[in-house]
């Protein structure tokens, strides 16, 4: 018996954010912590982002790479600092980021590729990998923060706060042998129920994301993708009455 579910697909992934509060040396420049003099306290944070130009790349093995803009949309240099993770996202995957560290000025943007370095992955399905960068904010003799003029361009504003942000998006392994996209084959998903969950089966060889997922007209807000040939389960929304059509 199959389950009647609504689900709305798309390629389009979120990216993973984390941030890292800095203290900048500026904050302390009137005395000590407990002096702060009233400039230093005027502003409150610079945060050292980047914008990538894409949520998603998808890596062909048999491609001499694949390539990623990076923008830094602030108005002051930083640097960039990059890695391919795997699906942990604790490992290093076998991929190399040209170059791993880099200077980005402000209002700048620059592509960057990433290229395999060996590794094993399935032949006959997607593998999931993450690309993260992170704008790292400069010391106070960093001399790469540094202006054309010699100016520090950091150090124009006191600040009290830096913020590191860390931003990661999905890199799928896509093998010659898998055709198609994966807005193809979203349709192909099997929904039954287990229990008190609501199960989808993956019979494709890509991954599918779900951007939406009701039951009876009740969204199920705790969405996860499904692994390509798997499974995942899925809490019911709450006080819904299951109804099943069978084939």
């Amino acid at each position: 018996m199959k389950m009647r579910a609504v689900a709305v697909f798309t390629g389009m992934l979120t990216g993973v954010l984390s941030v890292t509060g800095l203290l900048s040396a500026g904050a302390y420049a009137a005395g000590g912590e407990g002096n702060m003099s009233a400039s230093a306290t005027e502003t409150n944070a610079r945060v050292f982002s980047l914008h990538l130009g894409a949520t998603r790349v998808v890596y062909n093995p048999a491609s001499s790479g694949e390539t990623l803009t990076v923008i830094n949309d602030q108005d002051y240099p930083m640097l960039v600092q990059s890695e391919v993770l795997s699906e942990d996202q604790k490992s290093p995957a076998p991929f190399w980021w040209t170059p791993p560290l880099f200077r980005r000025d402000g209002q700048q943007s620059s592509r960057r590729r990433s290229v395999s370095t060996g590794g094993e992955f399935p032949s006959d399905r997607e593998s999931r990998q993450w690309i993260c960068v992170k704008g790292i904010p400069p010391k106070e003799d960093d001399r790469w923060a540094e202006g054309k003029d010699g100016e520090k361009k950091a150090d124009k504003v006191s600040l009290n706060v830096q913020l590191s942000v860390s931003s990661c998006i999905k890199l799928f392994v896509r093998p010659p042998a898998v055709k198609g996209r994966p807005d193809d084959v979203a349709g192909k998903v099997e929904w039954q129920r287990a229990g008190n969950r609501l199960k989808g089966v993956n019979p494709t060889p890509f991954y599918i994301n779900l951007s939406t997922l009701t039951v009876g007209g009740k969204e199920v807000k705790e969405r996860e993708y499904i692994a390509p040939f798997s499974s995942r389960e899925y809490p019911l929304p709450a006080g819904h009455r299951v109804r099943f059509s069978g084939r």
